[in-house]
Formats: structure tokens, sequence, C-alpha cells
């Protein structure tokens, strides 16, 4: 089904209203969400470049 241009005018300002409100909304709602991002990341990181300094792996 094609929908006409005309009609998805404004779609995706909606569709970036609607993930921003959502953002603002976990950072609310538990502010130590950006420390556990860091941690999470540096973690992977970590586990990555292990991974990559075994010889025998």
């Amino acid at each position: 089904m094609i929908t006409s241009p005309r009609k998805q005018r404004g779609s995706a300002m909606v569709e970036y209203a609607i993930v921003g409100m959502l953002i603002v909304l976990v950072l609310v709602a538990d502010p130590n969400v950006i420390k556990q991002l860091a941690d999470a990341l540096r973690d992977a990181y970590a586990s990555f470049v292990y991974t990559l300094s075994v010889s025998w792996f």
C-alpha cells in the first residue's frame, strides 16, 4: 500500500519527539543509567581487548 507524501508529512518529527520523550523519561526515572551505560561499555571493551590479546585464541 503506497501512501501519498502529503499523509507522511510530519511523521518523522513525531517519531523524533517520541524517542526524545522516552530518553528523557529514562534519565529522569533512573539518574544512574548513564553510569551504568558507561560501566557496561567499559566492561565490553575490556573483554574485547582481552580477547584480542590472547595469543592462543
